[in-house]
């Protein structure tokens, strides 16, 4: 009997995987909200974990650095490695710290004072707006629309700017009470970088065993190649952050803009998501100037367009240069659909994860290229594709 089992499932192996998949996939679709609650629960739980793994990418950078650079004649010295995670650790913190403790709440106490003061900015704006009318000479039916909806824009604009009020307060609130599992994360983050190498090679160990040899070393292979991928993009990508937003503060001070902080801090910070974020943020920059100096407003346009352009073209390429090779086409595509699907990670996610999605299939699509030409031409077999 048992010999004519295993000989039932030999012959049907493929029939029986078919159908157990098939029984499976029906109840994940018929119970998926279920299911869904609970992996985001345990997703809950394990949220210090991800928090950690991304520290430990973050801090691997400088850390890297110090090994590589720095500290480069230690070699293999015991204590290099304590010293440099150290270091590298109390950068990280050091930064979150004044983000924290800084600039936060210098952000908050500005939105605080843009809302307190928006009743004097409007009227400033309207009286600003009516001497404009009048040299424009509009219809009256004209400056009625027009007056109506300015007015239903400020009102909209003041609920905007009291709940983001509202929402930096959480936001701090928020910090405070997550220490707990800030700690949780740093501790894991220090462990998985004191013993990165012995972690990666325990994960490749699994990956040689769980699948055949071919699928390992083509998992490996795109691991290795996200990895790059990522560390490339996101080490210029804070660079470029950094530059933006000093750029701006120190030109909106030169110049006498108000609110340099608020408003460098939101073209810095949005240059995560590249091309729509910083010009995002540089109107909406605009039209908080327009409610405080409409006289300035044009001029901050201008400005903001200047720094871009001295951004893309003189830091952009020598510090990003091509760490992702993708179109502007790309990169907005990608923003909008890892956007749609998972908010603010999926923006800051989307372009290096669509730059290897994209180097994937570009050499999928080369390789399936190369075979078709050598089917057509097998005396060229094993030849470079001709381009």
């Amino acid at each position: 009997m048992r010999e004519q089992i295993e000989g039932f499932y030999k012959r049907n192996r493929r029939l029986i995987g078919v159908v157990a998949f098939g029984i499976l996939f029906y109840e994940l679709l018929e119970n998926f909200e279920a299911i869904w609650k609970g992996a985001l629960s345990v997703l809950a739980f394990l949220r210090p974990v991800f928090i950690g793994i991304g520290l430990a990418f973050v801090a691997n950078m400088p850390m890297r650095f110090l090994e590589n650079r720095v500290f480069k004649k230690w070699k293999a010295h015991k204590i290099k490695r304590p010293v440099c995670l150290l270091l590298a650790m109390l950068f990280i913190v050091s930064i979150i710290a004044l983000l924290i403790f800084v600039l936060l709440p210098m952000l908050v106490q500005s939105i605080k004072l843009l809302v307190e003061n928006l009743d004097e900015y409007v009227a400033a704006l309207t009286k600003w707006g009516d001497g404009v009318w009048k040299r424009l000479n509009l219809s009256d039916g004209v400056q009625e629309k027009v007056n109506t909806a300015i007015q239903g824009f400020l009102k909209n604009l003041d609920k905007t700017l009291a709940s983001a009020a509202t929402i930096a307060v959480k936001m701090t609130v928020n910090v405070v009470t997550g220490i707990f599992s800030t700690i949780i994360a740093l501790i894991f983050s220090v462990y998985a970088l004191f013993r990165k190498e012995k972690l990666i090679d325990q994960l490749k160990r699994l990956i040689h065993a769980v699948f055949r040899e071919s699928v390992a070393v083509r998992i490996l292979d795109v691991c290795a190649r996200t990895n790059s991928m990522f560390n490339r993009y996101f080490f210029g990508m804070i660079t470029e952050c950094a530059i933006l937003g000093t750029l701006c503060f120190i030109g909106m001070q030169i110049i006498g803009f108000p609110y340099p902080l608020l408003i460098s801090f939101m073209v810095g910070i949005t240059q995560l998501a590249p091309i729509i974020g910083p010009w995002a943020s540089g109107i909406l920059g605009a039209l908080i100037i327009l409610m405080v100096d409409p006289s300035k407003a044009l001029w901050f346009i201008v400005f903001i367009i200047a720094v871009q352009q001295i951004e893309e073209n003189l830091f952009y390429p020598r510090v990003v240069g091509n760490a992702v090779g993708l179109s502007g086409m790309w990169v907005i595509i990608a923003m909008l659909l890892f956007g749609g699907l998972f908010g603010i990670t999926g923006i800051v996610l989307a372009v290096p994860v669509m730059a290897v999605l994209y180097t994937l299939l570009s050499d999928w699509v080369n390789e399936r290229l190369r075979q078709k030409e050598a089917a057509k031409n097998p005396e060229t077999c094993g030849d470079p594709p001709q381009e």
